[in-house]
């Protein structure tokens, strides 16, 4: 700042910070598990302010790892502080994560939604497929389909590195399919 005032000075009396998202399943290279999604998240989009964001979040990880005991699921967490249960699908993760939601009796898709980071890099093959959701490996397209699939079954609002980071033609494709 030219005035050499602080930042936070300068933004008036009118600033909040943004909603967190918190990791609440940990998969792929951060977990002992099958399940190759990387971070399953979640984003208090209902909350007033970051406190209130904060109290949403921890309602739900409070009854996931209530659900969890009650499967006899370990609560062991990944090293991105997410639970690492022993999970085979991506669908029973997101199973777990919307009763957690309603448990908190919280309405998925509206006070919280779904986000994913599947950090794609670490799931391509030298032929360009994806093993998304088991160690099979997919197309480019038969990988959108699985994710329009998805999204149109559960709350999710955002999926981070959905492909890698080089694979220019899949993130073209994706940006206009979804």
């Amino acid at each position: 700042i030219s005035n050499k005032n602080s930042l936070f000075k300068s933004l008036g009396k009118t600033f909040s910070l943004p909603n967190p998202l918190m990791n609440i399943i940990n998969g792929g290279a951060h977990a002992d598990n099958d399940l190759k999604i990387q971070e399953f998240m979640i984003r208090p989009d209902s909350a007033k302010n970051f406190t209130d964001a904060v109290h949403k979040c921890f309602l739900v990880i409070q009854n996931l790892k209530s659900l969890l005991k009650s499967k006899k699921m370990l609560t062991n967490v990944g090293d991105e502080g997410g639970f690492a249960p022993s999970i085979n699908t991506n669908e029973e993760a997101l199973e777990l994560i919307v009763s957690a939601i309603e448990k908190s009796k919280l309405i998925p898709g509206k006070d919280i939604v779904i986000c994913l980071d599947v950090a794609a890099n670490e799931l391509i093959n030298k032929e360009g497929l994806y093993s998304i959701q088991s160690s099979k490996f997919m197309s480019v397209d038969e990988v959108i389909d699985y994710y329009k699939k998805i999204i149109s079954n559960y709350p999710i609002k955002s999926i981070e590195d959905p492909f890698a980071e080089d694979d220019w033609e899949a993130w073209k494709k994706i940006t206009k399919v979804i």
